[in-house]
């Protein structure tokens, strides 16, 4: 797995060199096993030419001999020779035997009896005949060794060769005598044998460590005594073109065939890096470094790889503009999610101004109403009264009058300029109960208002206002007990009248009061609890964290 991971993280480049190092050394190995090829079959060729060499130097040899075997085989046969070595004749043997060795191509003559003892000798040339060149040990008691059909010896005119025949006539069962006839292989022999077998021959002595047979070089032929002792050597060189000439052309052809296969193997290698690697190599620079400088030699080209050019060029455009058209769903998502915020903001606002609205301005509007109906009651029976119940509607609708223009101005009711809550809740309770004649008591923690911040403040304020002008609207309460006070680290808020009640499971109608009251609970990170029954009152009971600490 290790070795399959490492190739694979192997680059193109240093594949390649591999797979061209590979390609050589297989090459090598091709051109160096077809070259032992070569040499053998040249050694087998080589082999094959001397044999053929040495059976034709031999069949000349035996052409050449053949009128000495056919004189020793016709003789040796001739009833009149047997004849003669029963009553030799020496004139018969001058006139029959001498005279006959020069048409035979001999040099010297022998006749023996059956214990080898010498009848006759004769050279053809004149002067005394030569003596015989073998070991003969005349033995009456035992009957002599026979001669081999072809030796060789050494006399006083140099190297003979000699064929021997038994004489015996037809009808004959044992020899007569021996018939001996010999050649010099003199200068003279010697070039005619080379003329035939086109090729150069000389004697060697029998030198220690020199071969013979087929398998040396030069061709050397064995020639042995009657004895089979080796005496000489015929060594022959051939004079036609020998083999080393083509042995030194095939060399040249493998050395021509290796320089080519080299040319061969860089120009692939170039091939590859020019057409190949240095393209793939722009490529990857551009798609690493994201642009398309790199392949721009390459976007005229007409090849595969001018084609990847192309495509990748293509692609960075396609990705620009699937990357602008991104950016543009982006910039479209983000207004779109900016318009949705300020929709919603403008709902909330649109509700908190309602809910302001209706708990604070139509409630300070409908208290004021219910001062001024007041205050026109008591005109007949306190003119004093009625005009302070008067001048406090006034001023709870020049307040009225101020919010809405906090309202107009854009300000929210807690960034408006307020008192503390303790003295605002205290101013409220306190108008209420002069516009009109009901009974409010006020019971709160110092600490606990202190708590509060400025939205809980302002939230507190309203469901206090929106309590008691339910409580006078609709219950015609008589008494209303309002408590701030801390319980468990918690803050709660009190609203208690006593006045008819109501189901709040039958509650209908437009109006928005309730929900109002839930909704500033929620603001105020606390909730609310509404508690009536018909005839028992009505408890608003807001219970919400204190964000403050304590003093």
């Amino acid at each position: 797995m290790i070795i399959l991971h490492s190739a694979a993280r192997m680059r193109i480049k240093v594949r390649l060199a591999l797979l061209l190092g590979g390609l050589f050394v297989v090459f090598l190995l091709v051109l160096q096993a077809l070259r032992g090829m070569e040499g053998r079959q040249a050694d087998v060729l080589s082999r094959q030419v001397q044999r053929a060499d040495e059976q034709i130097i031999r069949q000349w040899i035996d052409l050449v001999d053949e009128p000495l075997r056919r004189l020793v085989q016709d003789y040796g046969q001739w009833d009149e020779l047997a004849r003669f070595v029963r009553a030799p004749d020496r004139a018969w043997a001058e006139a029959n035997l001498r005279d006959n060795l020069q048409a035979y191509g001999a040099h010297a003559v022998w006749v023996l009896d059956p214990h080898h003892e010498l009848l006759f000798a004769a050279h053809r040339q004149n002067g005394p005949a030569l003596v015989l060149p073998v070991e003969h040990k005349p033995q009456p008691s035992a009957e002599p060794p026979a001669f081999p059909e072809r030796f060789f010896a050494e006399s006083r005119d140099g190297l003979l060769e000699i064929w021997a025949q038994p004489i015996r006539p037809a009808g004959a069962t044992a020899a007569l005598g021996w018939l001996l006839v010999a050649r010099a292989w003199n200068e003279r022999h010697l070039a005619t044998l080379a003329r035939l077998t086109e090729s150069s021959l000389s004697l060697a002595p029998p030198v220690h460590g020199l071969g013979a047979g087929p398998e040396s070089f030069p061709l050397q032929l064995a020639l042995h005594d009657e004895a089979g002792r080796l005496l000489r050597f015929l060594v022959a060189r051939p004079t036609k073109p020998d083999l080393e000439p083509g042995l030194v052309g095939d060399t040249l052809g493998v050395q021509l065939a290796l320089a080519f296969g080299l040319l061969v193997l860089l120009a692939l290698w170039l091939a590859l890096r020019g057409w190949v690697l240095q393209p793939l190599a722009q490529i990857a620079q551009s798609l690493a470094g994201g642009g398309t400088a790199p392949i721009r030699p390459l976007l005229g080209g007409r090849d595969e790889l001018a084609q990847v050019a192309r495509l990748v060029e293509s692609s960075f455009s396609q990705q620009a503009a699937l990357q602008r058209e991104i950016a543009e769903r982006r910039q479209a998502e983000a207004d779109l999610r900016h318009s949705e915020k300020l929709v919603r903001e403008s709902l909330e606002l649109r509700a908190r101004l309602a809910r302001d609205l209706h708990d604070g301005v139509i409630q300070s509007i409908y208290a004021a109403g219910l001062g001024l109906e007041s205050a026109v009651s008591m005109l007949d029976r306190d003119a004093a009264g009625a005009r302070s119940r008067l001048q406090l509607c006034r001023q709870s609708l020049n307040d009225v009058i101020r919010e809405v223009r906090g309202f107009v101005n854009g300000l929210e009711p807690e960034q408006m300029p307020r008192q503390a809550f303790a003295q605002e809740l205290t101013a409220l309770v306190n108008t209420m109960q002069a516009l009109w004649p009901v009974r409010i008591v006020l019971e709160m923690e110092p600490d606990t208002a202190r708590a509060l911040d400025a939205a809980q403040e302002v939230h507190a304020l309203q469901i206090v206002r929106e309590c008691i002008s339910n409580a006078l609207r609709h219950g015609n309460a008589q008494e209303v007990r309002i408590t701030v006070r801390r319980d468990a680290g918690s803050g709660v808020l009190d609203v208690r009248d006593d006045g008819v009640g109501f189901d709040p499971g039958r509650v209908a109608g437009d109006g928005r009061g309730l929900a109002n009251l839930s909704a500033r609970a929620r603001e105020m990170g606390g909730e609310l609890h509404l508690d009536s029954r018909p005839g028992r009152g009505t408890t608003v009971t807001v219970r919400f964290p204190l964000h403050r600490p304590p003093p």
